[in-house]
């Protein structure tokens, strides 16, 4: 495969870019739709790329921010794993970097106020939140938060400096993968960030796409994936540094970067587990093509094997339906051509997505209470693997009278297993 001279690395411009999949094109990932739009739905091209020179994995096609960004269906406070996570999240941050309460705490892509509101418990003066999707941001409807209905870029943190102040603390909560100005944006934050500020953000583990073959990760929203040998490339272009690491399990393996400028007082103590990390991704080849072309095909396996054991079911007259109508299911059905000949209807517990339907494949999304109906499918492909434990739970019945669950990542297995 050639070395394109085009486009560039959002990163570090390089012209040294390498493509690892193409998804073809395909509709956005959140872009869902009613009946009479079907005929209007664009589609865009779906290409990932590596940077030879910074090791930054990265999709090339931009979409508009306003078409991803404006109007959102992810509400994070609607799934109690992520409420009970960014409770834990906010007594870590104010326990380990703020002694002082009289502190400002800044989080970007702040989606509902799932982590702000934590924050404002602990006691913090200035909460402040930053998102784009006016119908997700004013639902936050909380006195001691204040929020921008906005991009975080570099007019917005002038306006925040200039009203409250530089910040402690800046966070971003799977979101720092989605920025395309990924430049400005972080200009943005060294900006607002005070000397001795942290940086934290959380996004999904380019190690965890790669081993747990996690392509359904893969979408326009998600520009970047991170390693830390990119991280480290990344923020020293600004005087910036990588000082911890920690693995979270959440959305199946996420990794929080805590991230501070040069000579603060982090700075000088770097902690063993970035020292361990970076030299396992060098071990595991983080920083050569050959890693990701292998995961391309790797990943096309596991495309003909979930399409043909869901040819095979369907023959056998099983009925199948979806669970989770997210990015990630988006993507698994559009890179894997999963259609009405495989699939019924799709099920999510978000009750802004109910009525609409998936793009692309133009399945309906319903509630979770139709399985409180007699006739239920035989199975439920879990699009949201992730969260396997807590659907199971709640779908508990649905197991008891016999329905089944097909989980199609890490592995593809059945829940419960066959008897032999």
């Amino acid at each position: 495969m050639q070395i394109t001279d085009t486009p560039s690395c959002a990163f570090c411009d390089s012209l040294r870019m390498r493509e690892v999949m193409d998804f073809g094109e395909v509709a956005l990932a959140g872009g869902f739709l009613k009946p009479e739009e079907f005929d209007q739905e664009l589609k865009f091209p779906l290409n990932l790329n590596f940077c030879l020179d910074c090791y930054a994995v990265q999709v090339i096609d931009k979409v508009p921010e306003n078409d991803l960004f404006q109007y959102y269906f992810y509400f994070s406070s609607s799934i109690a794993t992520l409420r009970e996570h960014f409770q834990k999240y906010a007594f870590e941050i104010t326990s380990r970097f703020l002694e002082n309460k009289e502190a400002t705490v800044l989080e970007f892509g702040c989606n509902d106020g799932v982590l702000l509101k934590p924050l404002a418990d602990q006691g913090i003066r200035t909460v402040i939140g930053v998102d784009p999707a006016e119908n997700v941001i004013s639902t936050i409807n909380d006195p001691r938060v204040t929020v921008v209905n906005d991009f975080f870029t570099e007019k917005v943190a002038d306006y925040i400096v200039a009203e409250h102040g530089r910040a402690d603390i800046i966070m971003a909560n799977n979101v720092y993968a989605h920025i395309p100005d990924i430049q400005g944006t972080t200009h943005a934050i060294k900006q607002t960030l005070k000397d001795d500020g942290v940086f934290v953000f959380e996004v999904h583990y380019l190690g965890k796409v790669i081993t747990e073959m996690q392509y359904d990760m893969i979408y326009h929203e998600h520009l970047y994936y991170y390693s830390l040998l990119s991280a480290i490339k990344h923020f020293e272009r600004y005087d910036m540094m990588v000082f911890d690491v920690k693995e979270v399990p959440i959305h199946g393996g996420s990794m929080r970067f805590y991230v501070c400028k040069k000579g603060s007082k982090y700075s000088s103590s770097v902690s063993e587990a970035v020292i361990l990390l970076e030299a396992v991704e060098r071990t595991k080849c983080f920083d050569q093509y050959k890693t990701f072309q292998n995961f391309s095909y790797i990943v096309d396996s596991h495309r003909v094997e979930l399409i043909t054991l869901l040819n095979k079911l369907r023959k056998q007259g099983h009925t199948i339906a979806g669970y989770g109508a997210s990015g990630r299911a988006n993507t698994m059905i559009q890179y894997c051509g999963i259609n009405h000949d495989h699939l019924d209807y799709i099920i999510d517990d978000s009750p802004a997505k109910v009525g609409f339907y998936t793009p692309g494949s133009h399945f309906e999304i319903c509630t979770n209470s139709i399985l409180e109906k007699s006739e239920l499918p035989d199975y439920l492909l879990i699009f949201a693997w992730s969260f396997f434990n807590e659907i199971r739970k709640k779908n508990s019945d649905y197991l008891t009278n016999g329905g089944h669950m097909i989980l199609p990542l890490p592995e593809i297995s059945l829940f419960p297993q066959p008897q032999q």
